[in-house]
């Protein structure tokens, strides 16, 4: 057999390029969260998805984490995924509700208070889940109006300004409705605030008075007599007021009251952030920024396309420091303190595809959640995308297409460095912290590497490259990988002995040191050396005779197995090869008898085995599949997931392991991570900071830190799972959000079966035991909603926890008598261990022939039986002994 074509160079130093500056590389720290506008997805929910109404007045949430959204024709509650509405207005049957609510507020029962369009009051009572009237019993009470908003205090009272009445403080607890009128004597009281050691302040006409809870007044003493307050506000410490003069006051315990501003114009709102700048409003439009120790003033406006002049003054609020403003008559965003300058959100007027910057109400969660209504209507949901997930680029300030493609991707355990490949001929060496150490791009004499489809690296130190249209490279390194021997393998035509194609796409190293090659056009190789050391390819045109003549031909991927053969994925299905004592063995996957347990498509993209032995194959169209035993007829036997398991796409690009033995793979343009012991699929997409890049086939590695790397047509994609769990359990807020009862929505409200709503209680007592349950759920974190993952069980009646699907739905139908608990947990596949628990007492009566009821009516029966059996018998002994007496 002739010698295999290759061409081989010593040279004395490779090209290297060392990479001093940061110009070339991305690999820098990214900008900083408030040098960058924030970014966000956007969904929109109207009445077409359950939304009592489209116009949106007021958004809360609720300690358990439901958003109520309150509307124009009803109350909203959402939990991400479902609606839950209250009617107002003549549908709900309730005297005097109007149909439009103002505002709500929640207080520490979580009753949800509402202020109506024509200022009464009412409160959704959350163990009865009805709407009432809290002064129902109040002489007077159908007079009884508010045109202030309400104030929920630190001691969980509710406080409403009744107009021409006083104050009226209010709780709703398990013990009922609890109410004292706070006479406010001739003051018209214009603001209520919360200040050090729970004292209550009132703004009013004549000054900034102190309530005195005890004696159920305002104190006579107060500060600033002189001014009209038109607004405050509290840190919990100080107390700040705007006046409709103009002046911004402050005082505090220990402090002389004192005029920090005097701004000419009437101040309608105020708001102190964490940083100490001080935000107001005055009749202008937008909002204005003070620094109160310089006493720098800084106004801010925004184009606004329709201005709102019916509503004065600017909801101001501080999530994760930072600051949310609505602005007074329109504008809407967010303070970025570094450029000292309030950004669009996804608003500005310039662009006709963001929303519009004239905000009827927001709310801004935690979690990084921005809830709005606009003058679009309905809402608005706006997650910021927080990059959990980076996606970094190689060569930053260059737009050569190819030079940011990574489709070859390799650790090598030895150096201890990370190698990528593109499709700029370039060989990247990486320290595992991201570090580029070198690029090799050519063999020192002007040879290309072209471009990178695998990289390997050999038992003996080798490194194995294949490059589509270049073939295989062989780089032999010296001891400091600076130097060393370049060995190019390609076709000749002329040249049996040769490589089958230049595209070579993957090349793996088998047991007995033979390198495997898959070629897209020339099938399998075998790059081996014959009895004189030299090497040669075996292929379809010399010793592989039984290879198939008109398929299999083009090979994107290969994988050895547990037992060392070569697997190799084509675009006709799969071949499974090995050889050994100059034997080459080949074994088409066919088709079995179980059609279930064939693969779904023979465009085979990616191959890897798990630590198990199972080989797991990922195909174009087919889903995910993996191996799981062979037939009577020794054929393979596969599992396959797909749309329908819980993969957002069917066309798997690239495969690799945890240490756990968890598989995460790439769709198209997602990340994919699978739980082989539960079996659920987690999907990681734009919210984690995966975008709309497309992945490259077969380029994922696990590194040993853990952390995941997939390549992409524009970078890689580096996953750190750490950063994908959950501290604690608690943060994914996991509530029973509703019980149904033989498919009916159980609700004091609407069926009479409970007086309480059964999802907030700790048990439930069953009517009977003829009855089929459903208990629906939900986290309600709603940042990592779309990656949460749900289990349930009931005990005594499931043996282990069970699988959630979509529905959120547990059912249970014919339950013994007895008492029975439902647990329901959520967690994150990345931390399955940090869960949030729910639990609730299932309470199922004996059917009455056997209940304590009706064994009293037993005993009674019984007792009536023996009663009447000893009165016959005594009945019949009386008149044997008379007849006795006769005879005598």
């Amino acid at each position: 057999m002739t010698d295999l074509h290759i061409k081989t160079d010593r040279i004395l130093k490779a090209t290297v390029t060392t990479l001093f500056t940061t110009a070339t590389m991305l690999l820098l720290n990214p900008p900083t969260i408030e040098a960058q506008q924030l970014k966000a997805s956007l969904s929109h929910y109207s009445t077409d998805d359950g939304l009592a109404s489209n116009a949106v007045s007021c958004i809360r949430q609720d300690d358990y984490g439901y958003v109520w959204i309150a509307t124009w024709n009803g109350l909203s509650r959402f939990d991400g995924f479902s609606f839950y509405n209250y009617d107002t207005g003549s549908a709900s049957g309730i005297s005097m509700l109007h149909n439009r609510i103002i505002d709500i507020a929640t207080d520490q029962q979580q009753n949800i208070w509402m202020r109506m369009y024509d200022g009464r009051i009412f409160v959704l009572n959350r163990i009865t889940d009805t709407i009432e009237n809290p002064l129902r019993k109040i002489s007077g009470y159908r007079n009884f109006k508010t045109s202030q908003p309400l104030t929920i205090t630190s001691a969980g009272d509710v406080m409403a300004v009744i107009d021409g009445v006083g104050i009226y403080c209010m709780r709703l607890d398990r013990n009922g409705m609890k109410t004292k009128l706070i006479d406010t004597g001739k003051l018209t009281v214009t603001s209520i605030a919360e200040g050090y050691r729970d004292d209550i302040w009132v703004g009013t006409d004549n000054g900034i008075h102190r309530l005195n809870m005890n004696n159920d007044n305002i104190e006579r003493n107060g500060f600033f007599p002189d001014e009209h307050i038109k607004c405050m506000y509290s840190n919990g410490y100080n107390i700040y007021a705007g006046t409709q003069s103009g002046h911004i006051l402050s005082f505090a315990y220990g402090q002389e009251p004192k005029t920090i501003k005097e701004m000419g114009q009437t101040i309608s709102s105020i708001f102190v952030d964490s940083h100490g700048l001080m935000w107001f409003t005055t009749d202008k439009q937008g909002v204005s920024r003070m620094n109160m120790e310089t006493g720098d003033v800084k106004d801010f406006t925004q184009k606004v396309a329709v201005p709102e002049y019916d509503v004065r003054g600017a909801k101001i609020s501080e999530v994760n420091h930072t600051v949310w403003i609505n602005m007074n008559h329109g504008g809407f965003g967010y303070y970025n303190r570094e450029t000292d300058n309030v950004e669009y959100f996804h608003n500005d007027p310039t662009n006709s595809w963001n929303l519009s910057n004239t905000v009827a109400t927001y709310l801004a969660l935690p979690e990084g959640v921005v809830w709005e209504s606009t003058i679009r209507k309905g809402l608005e949901k706006l997650e910021l995308l927080k990059q959990t997930i980076h996606r970094r680029q190689l060569f930053s300030d260059n737009n050569e297409v190819n030079l940011n493609e990574i489709r070859a991707i390799h650790y090598d355990v030895r150096s201890r460095q990370l190698l990528m490949g593109n499709k700029y001929s370039n060989l990247i060496f990486m320290t595992p912290d991201d570090s580029v150490t070198s690029i090799i791009s050519d063999d020192g004499s002007g040879h290309m590497l072209g471009r990178i489809y695998g990289i390997n690296r050999d038992r003996d130190g080798n490194y194995w490259i294949c490059s589509k249209g270049t073939g295989v490279i062989r780089i032999a390194p010296d001891k400091d990988n600076s130097t060393g021997r370049f060995t190019f393998f390609t076709n000749d035509r002329e040249n049996p002995a040769s490589l089958s194609s230049n595209n070579a796409y993957r090349s793996v190293e088998d047991k007995n040191g033979n390198i495997w090659v898959a070629t897209y056009g020339g099938g399998v190789n075998i790059i081996t050396k014959d009895g004189n050391g030299r090497y040669v390819a075996l292929n379809n045109r010399n010793v592989m005779r039984h290879y198939p003549r008109n398929s299999y031909h083009k090979v994107r991927t290969m994988a050895i197995d547990k037992e060392g053969n070569v697997w190799a994925g084509t675009t006709d299905g799969l071949l499974i090869m090995s050889y050994s004592d100059n034997k080459i063995r080949m074994l088409r996957v066919s088709e079995t008898t179980n059609g279930e347990r064939d693969l779904k498509s023979k465009d085979i993209v990616t191959l890897a085995c798990d630590a198990d032995g199972s080989m797991w194959i990922g195909t174009n169209g087919g889903g995910l599949s993996h191996t799981v035993g062979k037939d009577e007829n020794g054929n393979w036997l596969f599992e396959t997931f797909d749309i329908k398991s819980g993969l957002p796409s069917e066309e798997i690009k690239s495969i690799t392991f945890d240490e756990k033995g968890n598989v995460w793979l790439a769709t198209d343009h997602m990340i994919c991570s699978f739980d082989v012991k539960k079996r659920i699929f987690s999907t990681f997409s734009m919210l984690d900071g995966v975008d709309d890049t497309i992945f490259s086939e077969g380029a994922a590695i696990t590194m040993p830190d853990g952390n995941i790397i997939f390549g992409t047509l524009n970078g890689y994609y580096i996953v750190d799972r750490k950063k994908l769990s959950t501290q604690t359990g608690s943060m994914l807020k996991l509530k029973i959000t509703d019980f149904y009862m033989d498919g009916i929505l159980m609700s004091p409200r609407l069926n009479g079966d409970f007086n309480a709503y059964v999802p907030d209680c700790k048990e439930v007592n069953l009517p009977d035991a003829d009855r089929n349950i459903s208990f629906r759920f939900a986290a309600l974190n709603y940042q990592l909603q779309h990656r949460v993952h749900y289990q349930y069980m009931m005990e005594g009646i499931d043996s282990e926890w069970k699988n959630a699907d979509k529905s959120r739905t547990a059912t249970y139908a014919g339950l013994k008598p007895g008492k029975h608990r439902f647990m329901v947990k959520a967690f994150l596949l990345e931390s399955p261990d940090n869960y949030d628990i729910r639990t609730i007492d299932v309470i199922v009566p004996r059917d009455f022939m056997f209940s304590s009821d009706a064994v009293w009516i037993y005993m009674v029966i019984i007792s009536a039986l023996i009663l009447t059996g000893m009165y016959l018998y005594q009945e019949r002994l009386k008149k044997s002994s008379e007849k006795l007496g006769k005879l005598k």
